[in-house]
């Protein structure tokens, strides 16, 4: 008796499952190129340009403002209403990588100052931002937010970030206002 003729019942249950095995990846495949070109078709109005960013340079994600409130204090609120830029850093002190960001943030503060308002908070001292890290949708340290002159968000990190790309970040959201 043969090996084939021997084990018939198992070489068909093993061939029964890699045909319906295929079969669900096969019907599971169609449905997800169906439903990727059903989300590719633009509504009227809507760009499909996938190279633009918005908010916190991410594509994709609706656009991010900052709106002054009655929670909002009056050093951030006052800025926005004269259309100058916010750039705000909240960190941990004593933490190295955010005393880092900090001194950072310093230099970055020296160079831009004239163009926009910098503010720097230590976690400790939140509560005097009121609604501001609500409306940012940020409750960790560390974090940057580059807000332009008209409250919207340019870039937002929520971690660790170098003077390099801080510069630069600022640099960018200051020459587009």
């Amino acid at each position: 008796m043969g090996i084939v003729t021997r084990n018939r019942s198992f070489l068909i249950a093993v061939l029964l499952i890699l045909v319906c095995g295929l079969a669900i990846l096969g019907g599971y495949t169609a449905i997800r190129v169906l439903a990727q070109e059903g989300d590719t078709a633009a509504l009227p109005g809507q760009s499909t340009d996938y190279n633009k960013t918005d908010s916190y340079g991410l594509a994709g994600y609706a656009p991010l403002k900052l709106e002054p409130t009655e929670d909002t204090p009056s050093f951030i609120a006052k800025p926005l209403e004269e259309q100058r830029g916010v750039i705000l850093l909240v960190y941990v002190s004593g933490a190295s990588d955010d005393e880092e960001m900090l001194a950072s943030f310093q230099k970055v503060k020296t160079m831009y100052q004239s163009q926009a308002s910098f503010f720097s908070f230590e976690a400790r001292k939140i509560k005097e931002l009121g609604d501001v890290l609500a409306q940012l949708k940020v409750n960790a340290p560390p974090m940057l937010a580059v807000i332009k002159g008209d409250g919207m968000v340019s870039q937002l990190y929520t971690g660790w970030i170098g003077q390099k790309v801080m510069e630069q970040v600022v640099a960018d959201a200051l020459s587009a206002q």
